[in-house]
This record gives structure tokens, sequence and C-alpha cells, in this order.
């Protein structure tokens, strides 16, 4: 009987839904006052309802959670309609329609198997944990009424003779507190098999918080002989009753609504609206609020990541870290105690040891060594950046005498660069593609903001990325002072942003030195500008105005070039040695020979890789391939898992291949040659020879963000330089389409392998069972 009502409830609410997005797309009927009254009412009748369901004035059983998103739509689409104002929008119409049909999935597509028993005749049946008392690895608790099975234990329980058909099964498991999920498989015999087990028919995983997790889905045929459940938890968990065939709840994922919503939207938008198909010179004010929202949004994004991650940790004992690590705590005291080498003392058996690199002879020699140090001397030192030391974990120690976390320390980093990143892509587009429209730059920023890279030291917060975190942050606003300084392209120099250039392109490398060649790079770039410096073609090139430039441009590089090179003397007596072939790590960096097969494993892996996609979780995958070389590659699979290449996650970056076509659109040789190199060397040169230099560390996808958005940035450049050459408007409408296409499968893509990398729950990972069943039933809805 639930059922009629929200039947009903679907039907107002799609139909006075539907009479908005008609009221904004053919317009007011002047003729139908009394309809149009009747439909505006519905709204704040069904929104009441809907309230006294939430405040159990009524009751409307497992379907509850459809009436909010029923009563939510039309009161929306009022909400729209009174904002359109009878200016007929075809987006605010075509946003109300959309909500309309994602509302309409989400209470009934979405939700299959909240159905499962409405439509035909299956008896309930409630079983009390007092029943299977005696089960296989159980313990009775007589005074809680339920039976303890252990973390790691597996249960098994037998539903003898239930004679009756079942559709699902409710199994009420209580969890302990460090118990967070149970996997459930059912054998069972049903009519076409009556005196053996059919092993595994149906499976699921219980988890902690997420009600409809508890419900296991049968098909069977006829009525059912025998049941036999087995229960494996990673905790302790209680099991209090076990209930055949009863109805399983609705369960609204919000996000997809508002991704199916917003993103078809947006989508439309760009297709169709006059205003995002407005050139970005033009459109000023849409394109920093689109900005400032995107920003926004992706900061809270990376913000709610570490705050979940962290769990119950309060920020007064968050906050107060009286230990550290290699970057949070020794380099500090080291640097307090004006020492180049870690004060920790490395133990007599390391110092008497003959191959102190060699990690398998070392261990099995039980060797006593500090992972991931340098060993230089008989003495440990670092070989991470100091500028993240410098400024902010000492500061942090020395203001409050406790060592600054690194989940803390790599959101501001990251916060930083997430901004740096969007000021930084603005200012290309303004400088080199001002013809743009709106609608395309608004894609695209999300796109590289969603594969920069930062995602993957955000979701795993240890030393490693804090450095890669601060790298990412003051290379994007070294990029954003480059072309905002005009130092690229045309417009005068400014001398202040040169200055603030070239000193965050120092601290870049200062705070991660494999972003030395970007630093690089934009040297080369700064002294190809010096002929700008000339008012006149007669003037000298080093001229009053030429040095102060050249001062600007060189003094803050140099300046802190020399501090790094003159730490690195001070540990290894040369300025250019900066220690990692001295780590206690995975390989002796000592005596490793480069092979370029060994680079191809790293160029393949982290580009070209295809994606694996399935239809259960993680949904999107990649399999890493060694590409059948022989010799040692590292992979760090174990900590942190690999992703497709960026290729894949990013469609926009087979733009490359096109490139050649690109360049034809501009109208001299010399043009052509600029601006081949102001792209391929930085976006693609510098990108390869980082992938390439991996061989010897290994793989790991924490280090895309020194790469990735560098990467598609160039790849943009050639697409934006097709479309705004192109005087033909079914390619520009078919490269709106593609981008249109790239945002979508970016964010499936790229977005659900980011978020299993930041949420890792595998056979070696079990730490966050309830995401992993988030991104299943997003999109398993069948389950």
């Amino acid at each position: 009987m639930e059922l009629i009502p929200l039947i009903f409830m679907l039907v107002i609410s799609s139909a006075s839904t539907y009479f908005f997005y008609r009221s904004i797309r053919y317009g007011a009927d002047k003729n139908s006052r009394r309809s149009a009254l009747f439909s505006k009412s519905v709204p704040f009748l069904i929104f009441a309802a809907v309230i006294a369901d939430s405040l159990r004035i009524i009751d409307t059983g497992n379907y509850g959670g459809a009436y909010f998103i029923l009563g939510l739509v039309p009161l929306a689409a009022w909400g729209i309609t009174a904002l359109d104002n009878n200016k007929r929008n075809s987006c605010a119409a075509f946003a109300i329609k959309l909500m309309l049909v994602a509302s309409i999935l989400e209470v009934t597509v979405f939700n299959l198997p909240a159905y499962r028993l409405s439509f035909a005749d299956f008896d309930k049946m409630i079983l009390s944990a007092k029943l299977f008392e005696g089960s296989e690895n159980t313990e009775m608790r007589p005074k809680k009424g339920d039976l303890l099975i252990k973390g790691g234990k597996e249960a098994v329980i037998v539903i003898d003779n239930p004679d009756i058909e079942v559709g699902n099964a409710r199994i009420g498991l209580n969890f302990s507190e460090k118990a967070r999920s149970a996997v459930v498989f059912a054998d069972a015999m049903d009519e076409t098999q009556t005196t053996v087990y059919r092993n595994s028919v149906a499976e699921g995983r219980i988890v902690k918080d997420r009600a409809q997790s508890h419900f296991i889905e049968f098909q069977l045929s006829g009525k059912v002989g025998s049941l036999r459940l087995h229960i494996i938890p990673d905790g302790d968990v209680y099991l209090k009753s076990i209930v055949l065939n009863t109805p399983s709840p609705i369960v609204i994922s919000w996000l997809r609504f508002w991704i199916i919503t917003v993103l078809g939207t947006l989508i439309f938008a760009v297709m169709n609206s006059t205003l995002l198909s407005r050139s970005v010179s033009e459109n000023k004010k849409t394109v920093n609020t689109s900005a400032s929202i995107i920003t926004a949004l992706t900061v809270i994004l990376a913000v709610w990541v570490t705050v979940y991650k962290l769990g119950d940790v309060s920020p007064s004992e968050f906050f107060r870290n009286t230990e550290g690590n290699q970057m949070s705590q020794e380099l500090v005291e080291a640097f307090e105690n004006g020492s180049s080498s870690l004060l920790i003392k490395p133990a007599d058996d390391l110092l008497e040891f003959e191959a102190p690199f060699d990690r398998l002879y070392r261990e099995h020699e039980g060797i006593d060594i500090k992972w991931d140090h340098v060993f230089y001397n008989g003495k440990y030192y670092s070989y991470y950046g100091i500028a993240p030391v410098i400024l902010l974990f000492m500061p942090y120690h020395l203001i409050t005498g406790y060592f600054l976390p690194d989940a803390a320390a790599i959101l501001l980093f990251a916060i930083i660069g997430i901004v740096g990143l969007a000021m930084a892509f603005t200012a290309f587009i303004r400088k080199f593609f001002p013809s743009l429209p709106c609608g395309l730059y608004i894609i695209s920023l999300i796109i590289i903001e969603a594969v920069s890279g930062i995602w993957f030291s955000i979701g795993r917060p240890l030393f490693y990325e804090t450095a890669m975190a601060a790298g990412f942050a003051f290379l994007t606003w070294a990029v954003y002072f480059l072309m905002s300084a005009n130092i690229l392209g045309n417009g005068k120099i400014s001398l202040p942003r040169t200055t603030a250039a070239s000193a965050l392109f120092a601290v870049a490398v200062l705070s991660r030195p494999t972003l030395v060649l970007y630093c690089i790079c934009a040297a080369l770039f700064m002294a190809a500008a010096l002929p700008k410096m000339k008012t006149k073609s007669s003037d000298k090139l080093f001229s009053k105005s030429g040095t102060a430039y050249l001062c600007c441009a060189f003094i803050p590089m140099a300046a802190l070039g020399i501090v790094q090179m003159a730490y690195n003397f001070s540990r290894f007596g040369s300025p250019f040695e900066f220690g990692i072939q001295y780590s206690l790590t995975i390989n002796d960096f000592t005596k490793a020979q480069f092979h370029p097969q060994l680079s191809l494993i790293a160029i393949y892996n982290y580009l070209f890789s295809p994606p694996r996609i399935s239809p259960l979780y993680p949904i999107v995958s990649a399999e890493f391939s060694s590409l059948g070389v022989g010799g040692f590659f590292y992979r760090d699979l174990t900590s942190t898992h690999n992703v497709s290449g960026l290729f894949f996650m990013a469609l926009p970056m087979f733009a490359y291949f096109f490139g050649g076509k690109a360049l034809k659109t501009l109208p001299d040789k010399g043009t052509r040659i600029r601006s081949a190199v102001f792209t391929a060397v930085p976006c693609v040169i510098v990108p390869l020879i980082i992938i390439a230099s991996v061989w010897e560390s290994g793989y790991a996808v924490r280090y895309m963000v020194d790469f990735a958005w560098q990467s598609l940035l160039g790849a943009f450049a050639v697409i934006f330089l097709v479309y705004t050459k192109s005087e033909s408007r079914t390619l520009k409408k078919i490269i709106s389409g593609a981008l249109c296409f790239s945002l979508v499968w970016t964010l499936f893509s790229g977005g659900v392998q980011t978020i299993n990398q930041m949420f890792r729950y595998d056979s070696l990972c079990h730490d966050f069972p309830e995401i992993a069943y988030d991104v299943e039933q997003f999109f398993a809805f069948w389950k």
C-alpha cells in the first residue's frame, strides 16, 4: 500500500514541475489563470507533505526518502520560473526539465531494489538471533539478544526450510567501534536444486552507516529449501536479526541528482546559450564569476576530503602534534640547531655495513636504518625541498611548540595551488585566446582542475606529498605571474610581476627539485623577452630599462638558487648534488644504470595506459604494465596503486596529434616557430623529461602533479588555436561538443579513479568501505 501514495506523489510532482517548464519554454498562458494558480500552489502543498513526513506527522514507510526530492523539485522549478520572470530563458527551461527527469530516475530506475517485493506476493519472515545460537564462529550474548561475530572470522548462519519465496534478506548487523564492513555471500537451495547448495548465489558488503547495504537481493526460482549465509566482518559485529522479504528503503543520491542537473544544464548552455557564446574578453563578469565558483567548489572539495580522512580527530589534537616526520620534525629541528644534517644518529651497524644502499642485503642482515633518508659520510640528511620547512613547518614549530601535520600543510599548499592554477589558466586564456567563448573556458577550467594531479597528494597526506603540493602551489603562481607580466606574448612587461615570477619559480625548485626544468625554461623565456624592453629599434639591448628588467628577472632566481647550491655544498660538497642517490630506499641509486626501455614504462603508464571499465567497484581502473621489459622498475602499487594514462583521463590531450595542423593556421613561419617552441618546451618536452626520469625512483601516481596540468595546458593551446582561427561554424560546433564530452569523460574516468585513490579500498587497504560502496551504488543502481 505504500506504493500507491508514492505513485500519486510522483504524478503530482511531475505534473507541477512540467507546468513550470512549459511556462518558461512557451510563455505563461494568460487564459488559464486557475490552472496557473493551482500549479503554483501545488509545490508548497507537496513540500508541506514532505515536512510532515520528516517530522513523522505522516508515515511514508520505506519510501520516505523519495518524498523529499519529489517535494523539492517543483519548489525549485517554481523558484527558477520566478527568477526567469517570463524571459523564456532556454537554459532555465532545460534545467527544470533535467531536474524533472533526474528526480523521476532517482525515485524509480536508480532505486530498483526498493520495488523488488512490490509486484509479487512475498511472505515476510522475521528470524531473531536466538534461532542461530550455536552457529559456526558465533557467540550468543543473552543479555543483548544478539550474536557476536568476531572480526576476521567467518560466521555461517543457516536458515533451514523457510519454505517461502525469498526476494531479499535484511541482515541486521550492529558494528563495534573498530568494525566498518562485513562481506556476505549466500548459498541457497530452491526448487531447481533441492539437495545441494548453489554456492555464492548472492553476495554483498554490509557497510556501517549505509542502511541499504544491509539488504541482500535474491533472484531464485520458487520456494527456498535452505539458505546459508557466510558473514566475514573486518571487526566485531553483532547480529540482531535476519528478516526475509522486507522492503528496502529508497535512498536518493543527491550527488547524482545534482551532477545530472548541473552538468547537463552547463553543457546545454555551452552549446546553446548566447551569454556563454560571447568571448572571454567581452564577458569579463561571467568569466570572473564562473572562475570564482569553480575555484571555491574545488577548494571546498579539498577541505572536505582532508577533514573526512581525519575521521574523529579533534582540531585541538590535530594541531598539537608532539612528533613529526622527516620534513615536519627532523628538518625543523636540524635547521633550528643550525645544522644541514639531521640530528638523529645512524645506528652503529649501519655505519659499519659495507653496502648500506643495497636494500635486500640490508634487510637480510637486519640493519637498522631510517627509511628514505639520505645517508652520506656517516650522517643522515634529507633530499626533500627546504622551502616548505622554512616557510611553514619551522615557523609553526617556533610559534606553537608543536609540529604541523602533513595533512594541514598539504591542504594549505593545495588550496594555494588550486587558486593559482585558476589564475594561471585565466591569464593564459585572456592573453592568447581572448576571443574564445566563455563556455569553453568554463569547461576547460573544470577539466584542468580535475586532472591537475594535486588530488593524489590531498588523498594521501604524507611528507612525500607535502613537497609535491608545495611545488604545485608555487609553480602555478609562478606561471600566473609569468603570463600576467607579459613576458610571453604582447604587452608591456611588468617588472614587479617579473620579480614575483622569478622568485616563485625558484621557490618551487626549493620545494621540489624536479621542477628545476620549468625554472630553466622560464629563465630562457625571460631572456628571450629582453628585446621587448627597447622602446625603439635603435635602442641598445642592455639599456637602463633592459638592465632593470634583467635584474628583476634573474636576481631573485639566482639568489634563491645560490641558497639551494650552498645547502647542497654544505651536505655533499657539490652545489649541484641534491643527495637522492644516497637514499636508503628501494634501490641502490649509486650504482643504478639508465636504460631507455625503463623510461618507456613510465611514459606508457603515465600517458597512454587505457582505463578498464567495470559495472562494479572500482568501476574505472587501470592495469600497470611493464611492457615486457626486463630489469628493475619500481612501482608504488602497494601504497598508492595506479591510474590510467593522462590521455585517457583528459581527452583534450589527443589534440597534440593535430598540433601541425594548428600551426598552419598562423600567418608566417616565424610566428609558427615561436608558438611551437613556447608550447612544446614547457608543455611537452619538460613533462616528457620528468616522466622519463622516474626510471630510477619508479612509478607513483602522485608524480602526476609534476606534469599533468602543464601538459594539458599545451593541449588546450592547440585546441583553442584551431577554434579561434577557424571560420567554420561546423568545426566550432564539433570542437565545442568534443570538449563537452571530454568534461563528462574526465569527471567519470578521472573523477572515479581519483576518488578511488583518495579513499582506497582493495585487498591491501580497507579504510573506506563506505566510499567504495557509494561509488559502486552511484553507477550499479540495480544492486
